[in-house]
């Protein structure tokens, strides 16, 4: 005897994970705040004489979804813009405020910069945290507003400094083991198949199992990374394609809405 399904609350949204063709998991989003499916049709009405309506014409359905997550996942952000998450070294831009000690700081990383041109830019941390003066590097600090560096050391002019001075210091550095995700001009988001994983229960406290199963979820390419507030909030938005890649009986559905116990 199947199952009664009707009078069902969802408890929470437990997973969507997204697949490409070949099967392989592109994004997990775990931290599911809410889910929004949207299923929409046209509906124009047929009319008969004296203008009474006498059928609908129904065309043009269409599913939109919105997931928004309370953790920024890397394959997500790559869905979207459609590029691969990659790994490896790549060159970043360091920034270190350092206080001077004996006419000289030390920098915590390694900077990659040509031999003689290793740091970008170095500046004084003044009085309200502005920045001031405009010090340039050369083989030996020779004159006021010069700088060395040598072995992770910069060593100033003397005079130029006094111990417990703080500068800021900008240079390149490479990072090992790092993950990278671009946003190119002429790639665009991809068609991934989607499973919303979610907990409902009945009116009883009976819990049950349900998953939304999307065979072509579309992304849209708009991507909002809310950062720097209460929380970082990823969305991921989308709409559902009619499945046009299978025969039978999954042959042109949006979605399956599965429920088991």
């Amino acid at each position: 005897m199947a199952m009664n399904v009707d009078g069902f609350y969802v408890t929470s949204v437990d997973m969507a994970s997204f697949f490409d063709n070949a099967n392989n998991l592109v994004a997990m989003l775990d931290e599911i705040q809410d889910a929004t499916i949207s299923n929409t049709q046209e509906n124009n009405d047929i009319t008969g004489k004296n203008g009474a309506v006498i059928g609908t014409l129904k065309r043009n359905k269409a599913v939109s979804v919105t997931i928004n997550n309370g953790l920024i996942v890397a394959g997500a952000i790559a869905m979207e813009t459609g590029s691969p998450v990659e790994t490896g070294k790549y060159i970043i831009r360091a920034t270190e405020i350092l206080t001077v000690q004996s006419n000289a700081v030390t920098l915590e990383g390694t900077p990659v910069g040509a031999e003689g041109a290793e740091i970008v830019t170095l500046r004084k941390k003044g009085l309200g945290g502005m920045l001031e003066g405009n010090y340039e590097q050369d083989a030996t600090a020779s004159a006021t507003g010069k700088f060395s560096y040598a072995d992770g050391t910069i060593t100033f002019f003397e005079g130029d400094f006094e111990d417990g001075d703080q500068v800021v210091v900008f240079y390149d550095m490479e990072v090992d083991n790092a993950v990278k995700v671009s946003n190119d001009a002429n790639t665009y988001s991809g068609v991934y198949r989607c499973f919303i994983d979610m907990t409902l229960s009945d009116r009883c406290d009976n819990i049950v199992h349900a998953q939304l199963v999307m065979k072509r979820f579309d992304c849209d390419g708009n991507l909002d990374l809310n950062i720097g507030g209460t929380d970082a909030v990823m969305s991921i938005t989308g709409r559902t394609l009619k499945d046009t890649c299978n025969i039978g009986a999954d042959a042109g559905k949006f979605w399956d809405l599965i429920f088991w116990e």
